[in-house]
């Protein structure tokens, strides 16, 4: 899932064993199953931050069931407000320089991206 926010652009990867998509921790997803895959949904510790269309080839082809995609088209208003409310707390913590004590973010691969968020969001 494409996610644009503050001059970057995020990218949620789907995984096929997301698991509970709220931890005891904090939410870390979106669960999206499909009858094949239960435990399937997006998840946010593995979003990437690519800005340049370069890196990004376009489908054209459906790759998820129709049960997956018409869950993300319903949900996709609460999925944004949940990325969204992660990743400020993303920034919190890079802010108050906890990245790596806090379990919702000390395995987030935004912890890469760190550079980009700095030019626009701390």
């Amino acid at each position: 899932m494409k996610f644009t926010y503050n001059s970057n652009t995020f990218y949620i990867p789907l995984r096929n064993n997301l698991g509970p998509e709220i931890r005891k921790y904090g939410r870390i997803g979106h669960s999206l199953p499909s009858p094949s895959r239960p435990n399937a949904g997006l998840d946010f510790r593995y979003a990437l931050v690519i800005n340049s269309l370069d890196y990004i080839e376009p489908q054209i082809i459906q790759k998820i069931p129709n049960s997956q995609y018409n869950k993300l088209q319903d949900d996709i208003s609460d999925i944004e407000k949940e990325f969204k409310t992660y990743l400020m707390g993303f920034i919190k913590a890079i802010k108050k320089n906890r990245i790596h004590r806090e379990p919702l973010f000390r395995e987030s691969s935004l912890i890469n991206f760190v550079s980009e968020l700095n030019d626009s969001h701390l």
